[in-house]
């Protein structure tokens, strides 16, 4: 080679150094010239278009409803992309700003270009209109660039202008304890009144002057203001920015004190560890105490310790107030605090308090319980079901009429009163016996049942083990059955199962019943009627049908057992009979979150002579397409363990006269249920763009012109049904819309053995396909052809029979349904 050549080959690769050198700088100065910029605007009292967005983003949307907002801006240019993204696609949803973007919101704003904002805000809301007659400046001067301190000055006066209903920003006093770690890449601050994010929080100090520091960073925020307290604007769970650091005496309400002694005391608040200085020795050590602590300036100059007790079981529990046994309710303070104090301490949710346990100490001062002391974990030897009216129609009871096979109590507060078997005593509001509070209703024996015959379920009036609980309800009278989980289950296997499928079976339907139980019992939903779970189809049928011996067996012979995943029992969800195919929890849900032990799976019986091979399987693994699953519900070419159960095949015809009835009288009732999953058209498929769908309050969409499937996921299930109709075209989401809304109120729906069913208020499920009769151009009817009954999550009951039929044990049947899980058990 040439030395001329060897030059330029050197020239070329030192070019390729210097290259990669420049881009890897630019790269690591990219992120914090952003920052700068926008800083150095600030530290000139300037507002660049991006902050203002963000700021009267907070107008419309917290974090979580701007960040959930569907990114639908376009940057003119890619490098104009920045931090304030959201903020800016939030400003487009309002309707302040054009979807495509020519400018960047790096730029500063001007006085113009505010003006224009402010008057589409105006005209969205009509009373900002005098907003402009408070401000000390006006926008003759269209073309400057507007002074950051003159926007604040309007942003206030905005804020002033917002009904108290609407208004989303509000001021609050924070003391900034430390920064949350339990996930390094978010950015939040621990207050004394809660964590806040502060990504894009900006300091301005009245009058509007940014805090000066040589180097401002986010990311040091909370080192800056640490043990300080700070006046900020907040949106939600979101600091919009601070306006002070004050300087008045800040107090720590219901602080838990590890200990104190000298001059320093160790605490313990939000979950985070603290130590103080005190201004004073302590005249006293104080150790595991509930107090308020007084700071000023980074020093505690008083302590007040809340040594008053009271212990009892719980037996509701309130947004505002706790009732307990023996104490009546006790209204909560405002700063109310839970802790977990054996163990690893720490702060609890206000779903910790469980109902129907004696597992907290609770601190009361002033007549007010300011602390809950969670002194030790929850054996969950006892449920307390909410019982529902007749046709599990109402919580609220009008009256209740009980009686007893044996002599049986009703005791209140003040007296107890015994009464002879078989006699009945029927209580209505406002009875004298529920003067004193809640009134227990049990058998003097303990063992014995109490008979509800104002109630009626399938045989009958049902009778119930344990304790049942009245309280008098502002809306009726609240019914509570508290008795032992394990002989709760007793009557929900019947009720849940027929019992006639064998033991083996009953023991699948027991461990799962026990997990689903178990799971919402700690959830603790129901805690404002004082109940864990009731006993309608929203949790588990609870003694619609009553325990019988086959029940109470395969209770006992699996005792305590539940379905575990990584050491956490699951929520063990199960359905009636499958298409052949289980679904994947996230596509039945609204949340759309993934449970790993909650797969969809074929479920060919694979040494079946009719599995015709392992070819023929693989065919109908993937039945999210629309083809391959017409073809897994039309042809019979594949055994499953469901294929032998009636509801496995089933079809109904609907005319579309009778269809536009059922959507109308569902419609509004499912949009009121949940406003995002029905969603209307506002902007059809045009130049290829895809349409664009708005949550709009909807109760007719006219005559029926189309109905087609939109999103077919794993197992066939249906999730997304477009329907086209002469006003308005909708997208229904969810399985239980979708039954809901095609539900064959009128229609005869024929299942796999021929047998008619007919007047059903939801689909059987949401796995069929839609064949379509048109006439003269018009739709006028649909046949739908699908099969199974139920939300196809989990375990098929149906199923289970089947697997017991080819001598598969119950163990092996829940890892069957639930992968990668085993039986753990619940009692220590």
């Amino acid at each position: 080679m040439s030395i001329k050549k060897k030059l330029i080959l050197i020239g070329v690769c030192i070019v390729i150094v210097i290259a990669i050198f420049t881009i890897n700088v630019v790269r690591q100065i990219k992120s914090t010239s952003e920052d700068n910029d926008r800083q150095e605007l600030v530290q000139e009292n300037i507002i660049s278009k991006g902050e203002a967005y963000r700021l009267l983003s907070y107008l419309k949307y917290n974090k979580n409803n701007r960040e959930a907002l569907p990114f639908e801006i376009n940057y003119q240019d890619e490098n104009m992309s920045g931090w304030y993204d959201s903020y800016v696609n939030a400003a487009w949803n309002m309707g302040l700003i054009e979807k495509n973007i020519r400018t960047s919101p790096k730029e500063a704003l001007t006085y113009g270009e505010c003006k224009v904002i402010i008057d589409k805000l105006i005209i969205e809301e009509p009373w900002l209109q005098t907003v402009y007659e408070e401000l000390s400046y006006d926008f003759i001067n269209a073309v400057e660039v507007m002074k950051l301190s003159e926007f604040l000055e309007l942003y206030e006066a905005i804020l002033t202008k917002v009904p108290e209903e609407k208004r989303l920003v509000k001021d609050e006093t924070l003391f900034v304890l430390g920064r949350d770690e339990t996930n390094k890449d978010v950015m939040r601050m621990v207050t004394d009144q809660g964590r806040y994010y502060y990504n894009h929080t900006m300091t301005y100090e009245k009058p509007y002057e940014l805090l000066k520091t040589s180097s401002f960073d986010n990311k040091d925020m909370v080192e800056l203001y640490m043990d300080k307290g700070i006046d900020v604007k907040i949106c939600g769970n979101e600091i919009v920015y601070i306006t002070a650091i004050t300087t008045d005496k800040i107090v720590l309400k219901n602080v838990w004190v590890v200990e104190g002694k000298g001059n320093e005391v160790n605490a313990f608040i939000n979950g985070i560890d603290k130590k103080f200085e005190g201004q004073f020795p302590l005249s006293k050590e104080v150790n595991k105490v509930i107090a308020d602590i007084s700071i000023e300036n980074q020093k505690i100059v008083q302590i007040s310790v809340k040594p008053d007790i009271v212990h009892g079981k719980v037996l509701q529990s309130g947004e505002d107030y706790i009732e307990i046994d023996g104490y009546g309710k006790i209204p909560l303070e405002e700063d109310y605090r839970i802790y977990k104090v054996y163990g690893n301490l720490s702060s609890e949710t206000t779903n910790s308090i469980l109902v129907g346990y004696e597992n907290t100490d609770f601190v009361v001062s002033g007549g007010k319980i300011s602390a809950a002391l969670i002194t030790e974990s929850i054996k969950a030897a006892n449920i307390r079901v909410l019982l529902k009216t007749s046709g599990f129609a109402s919580n609220y009871h009008e009256e209740i009429i009980l009686t007893s096979d044996e002599e049986f109590v009703i005791s209140s507060k003040e007296r107890d009163n015994k009464y002879t078997a078989g006699e009945k005593v029927t209580i209505s509001i406002g009875d004298e016996l529920l003067k004193d509070g809640r009134i227990k209703v049990y058998t003097s024996s303990g063992e014995g049942k109490i008979q509800l015959l104002s109630v009626k379920r399938s045989e009958g009036n049902p009778k119930y083990r344990g304790t049942l609980e009245i309280v008098d309800n502002s809306e009726g009278l609240l019914l509570v059955n508290e008795l032992p989980l394990e002989e709760y289950l007793y009557a929900v296997i019947p009720s849940e199962m027929p019992t006639y499928y064998g033991i083996e079976a009953l023991k699948v339907q027991a461990v799962c019943a026990r997990s689903y139980a178990y799971r919402h019992l700690m959830a603790n939903s129901l805690n404002k009627y004082g109940a864990h779970v009731d006993d309608s189809v929203s949790y588990q049928v609870y003694n619609n049908i009553s325990e019988n011996e086959d029940s109470v067996l395969a209770v006992k012979d699996t005792y305590g057992q539940v379905i575990e995943y990584d050491g956490e029992v699951i929520t063990a969800y199960y359905f009636s009979t499958s298409c052949g195919h289980t679904t994947t929890a996230e596509y039945v849900w609204a949340n759309g979150e993934p449970i790993p032990y909650l797969k969809g799976r074929l479920m060919a019986v694979e040494d079946s002579s009719r599995v015709l091979s392992q070819e023929n399987i693989r065919d109908y693994r993937d039945l999210s397409n629309e083809e391959t699953f017409r073809k897994f519900i039309s042809e019979d070419t594949l055994t499953t363990y469901d294929s032998e159960f009636n509801w496995y095949r089933w079809t109904t015809k609907i005319d579309i006269d009778t269809l536009n009835d059922t959507i109308d009288e569902k419609l509004a009732s499912r949009y009121r249920a949940n406003s995002n999953l029905i969603l209307t058209m506002v902007n059809p498929n045009e130049g290829g763009t895809e349409p664009v769908y708005e949550s709009i309050p909807v109760d007719s969409i006219g005559e029926i012109v189309d109905i087609s499937v939109k999103n077919r996921e794993t197992g066939g299930i249906i999730t997304d049904l477009l329907i086209t109709g002469s006003k308005k075209t909708i997208l229904v989401k969810t399985e239980y819309n979708i039954r809901s809304i095609l539900a064959p109120l009128t229609n005869t729906l024929i299942r796999k053995d021929l047998s008619e069913v007919n007047n059903l208020k939801l689909l059987p499920s949401a796995f069929f396909v839609i064949d379509k009769t048109v006439d003269d151009g018009k739709l006028r009817s649909i046949t739908l052809n699908g099969g199974g009954y139920g939300h196809g999550v989990g375990m098929s009951q149906n199923g289970v029979k089947a697997m017991i039929d080819n001598g598969i044990k119950y163990k092996e049947i829940l890892s069957y349904f639930y992968d990668g899980t085993e039986i753990g058990f619940i009692y220590e």
